[in-house]
């Protein structure tokens, strides 16, 4: 009887087997015959570009450098040739080297482990595809050797930009064969295996040059080359042959960043962007890139010396536009020149912004009890910032206004003086508070400076920190991708517009009114007065002795950043905001806008008009000469007249005149 039932027993076990492994190897799926590249769709659907479909060169072991060979061994999978296929000791050792980084800095996964996905595997994170990876690891290691094994690895895996296999990295990157390496370009190689998009010397030279480091110790740890070999490979200049035309595409500072979310979102390496005919739909609208390409190029050839004096020409600069409703990213430009340089300004320069960071501290003083009327002395004055006296001036021919200014025109004139007393009432916590609230990311310092843009922030940053004010206070989160579909159609990735309320409706309504001016001749974005011709705000910023220039200005259509500037920044461009920047918004707003009707920004609820007298920012008396009509808050409407002209308010002078009927 316990015969029978072990029998029993041993069928049902064996057919439960058999189902599993059944279900595991139905999840296997062959490398395609012929590999794809993935297409990119803008909004409309339009092609913008497509990968390069993957290049491989087939050599045989003998032909790969064997410190090539030992630096992928090193890096991958040190006990290689010590294992059945599966590591114990190196998924405990990956788990250690993991925790004491407190991040995934080595995977336990063999050699033979990933050559059994890349071969056999689809993509999937699924419990029956690992189940399948452990029975094709151990299919591999019985029916080959180890240096089979390897061979297969190495003319298989992907180095980035297409190239699959170390002899087509070798020629992409170094512009030789695999067996011709030195030891320091094998340590890249190898290096690049663990992420080919993040470590590749054409997008980020210094992360290859620190992964270079990691390779090559770990190959002293390994006992394949001394010390002193791996300082003298560390000390390897980076020569690499230039991706020539062979990444030059359409919109390629965007596409980089749009390949950077995929790659992070689905995790394969970049196998699945290069041959697995993806289909990747993105926020860009390629009618509006071009107007971009084409104002940007105008702009930047009119402050270029003829001839360039630099490798890289000079200066460069960055675009960014954004749709505010919804945080779409519609244009963006990341530099002059994509094949001379893969250093992307839109995202990745982080420079100071000058008075074009001024709203967010604007914006705080009007939910701080300060309206657009509220009058300030332009005047020499000294406070005392981290034990430090620092007296603030304003640029140009005269440092000091020596008279009150509203915060309206304080704003539109881009007084530093006004600004700086502004930013000491409210605190300039309060203004970083506001502009990480509306989008800035960047690390901010919070210094009395900081309201004229002395804290660092990129392009990108300041296209999405203006959207709330064109949109009625929402913040949106850039966005590059829509969705990312697989050569069967079936959906890998969705993003959804993420908008949330981050400033009062009103708020957002009186910064706009004020930016309007800006872009009128009263304004320091003048040089553009004449050529916009719908509505539309905006703020220039330059920086101290004209290294930078910035003009950030939106419509409600459209939040457009632009940035210029020489890559070093001890090199000044010698050009305000108002110059260098707007007239390259202005024509790229009416290339991208061309055919569309002009929008006007909505009044919302709970704002009002009075006639306010120019000369005190008091409620106009019919005796003031010199009136205009100014936006309030309802509940911050001022209740007394003009005391110069025969009105109600108490005759004071000074900055106690001013704060007395602020309420702050």
């Amino acid at each position: 009887m316990r015969s029978g039932s072990f029998r029993w027993r041993s069928v049902v076990f064996t057919v439960v087997c058999s189902i599993l492994i059944a279900f595991a190897l139905a999840r296997v799926l062959p490398v395609p015959a012929e590999q794809v590249g993935s297409v990119f769709y803008d909004i409309w659907g339009e092609v913008i570009t497509s990968t390069v479909a993957g290049m491989r060169v087939q050599v045989p072991l003998s032909a790969i450098s064997p410190r090539l060979r030992e630096a992928v061994i090193a890096v991958e999978d040190e006990r290689f040739y010590k294992h059945p296929g599966i590591d114990p000791i190196g998924i405990v050792r990956a788990l250690v080297r993991n925790l004491r980084a407190g991040r995934v800095v080595e995977g336990g996964s063999t050699i033979t482990q990933q050559l059994a996905k890349n071969m056999f595997l689809s993509p999937e994170r699924t419990l029956g595809r690992k189940a399948a990876e452990l029975l094709l690891t151990f299919y591999l290691e019985l029916k080959f050797s180890k240096d089979e094994i390897l061979e297969r690895y190495l003319n298989l895996v992907y180095l980035g930009h297409g190239a699959y296999g170390v002899e087509a990295g070798a020629r992409l990157y170094f512009g030789k064969s695999a067996r011709d390496v030195s030891l320091g370009e094998a340590a890249i190689l190898a290096g690049l295996i663990r992420g080919p998009f993040y470590y590749s010397p054409y997008r980020n030279a210094q992360a290859a040059l620190d992964r270079r480091e990691v390779v090559l110790d770990r190959m002293v740890s390994a006992g394949f080359i001394t010390r002193a070999q791996a300082k003298a490979a560390a000390r390897e200049p980076l020569e690499l042959a230039g991706l020539g035309t062979r990444e030059t595409r359409a919109a390629p500072y965007f596409i980089d960043l749009v390949m950077e979310e995929v790659l992070r979102r689905l995790g394969d390496g970049g196998n699945l962007l290069y041959s697995g005919g993806l289909k990747v739909y993105t926020t860009l609208d390629m009618s509006m890139q071009r107007a971009a390409e084409k104002a940007f190029a105008k702009g930047l050839d009119a402050l270029t010396p003829q001839p360039p004096a630099q490798p890289v020409v000079q200066p460069q600069g960055a675009l960014v536009a954004i749709d505010p409703t919804c945080g779409h990213v519609r244009a963006l430009i990341g530099g002059r020149s994509f094949r001379e340089t893969q250093f992307n300004r839109a995202t990745q320069a982080k420079r100071q912004p000058g008075s074009a960071f001024k709203p967010f501290f604007y914006a705080a003083a009007l939910d701080s009890g300060f309206t657009a009327a509220t009058t300030l002395t332009c005047e020499p004055l000294t406070f005392w910032s981290d034990g430090t006296p620092y007296t603030p001036t304003d640029y140009g021919e005269f440092e000091y206004h020596y008279r009150g200014l509203t915060l309206r025109e304080a704003l539109v004139v881009s007084c530093n003086v006004v600004s700086v007393q502004l930013a000491n009432i409210i605190g300039p916590e309060k203004g970083a508070e506001y502009a990480r609230r509306l989008g800035i990311t960047s690390p901010l310092r919070p210094h009395l400076s900081l309201v004229l843009g002395t804290s660092e922030v990129s392009p990108l940053e300041m296209a999405a920190a203006f959207a709330p004010f064109a949109n009625g206070g929402k913040r949106v989160e850039p966005m590059f991708v829509v969705s990312v579909k697989d050569r069967h159609g079936r959906e890998l990735l969705r993003n959804q517009p993420r908008v949330t309320q981050a400033l009062d409706p009103r708020t957002a309504f009186i910064i706009t009114d004020i930016l309007r001016q800006v872009i009128s001749k009263w304004g320091t974005a003048a040089s553009i007065a004449d050529k916009v011709t719908r509505p539309a705000a905006g703020k220039t910023g330059s920086t101290q002795d004209y290294a930078d220039a910035w003009f950030v200005g939106y419509t409600p259509d459209l939040v457009c950043s632009v940035y210029v500037g020489y890559d070093d920044p001890a090199t000044p461009l010698g050009k305000s905001g108002g110059a260098a920047a707007a007239p390259i918004w202005a024509d790229f707003i009416n290339d991208a806008l061309a055919g569309r009707p002009p929008t006007a920004f909505q009044r919302p609820a709970g704002v009002v008009s009075r006639e306010i007298c120019n000369d005190t920012g008091y409620l106009a008396t019919p005796f003031c000469p010199n009136t205009r009509w100014e936006v309030f808050k309802a509940e911050a409407v001022p209740t007394e007249t003009c005391p110069w002209h025969g009105g109600t308010a108490p005759v004071t002078t000074g900055q106690a005149r001013h704060r007395s009927r602020t309420g702050v």
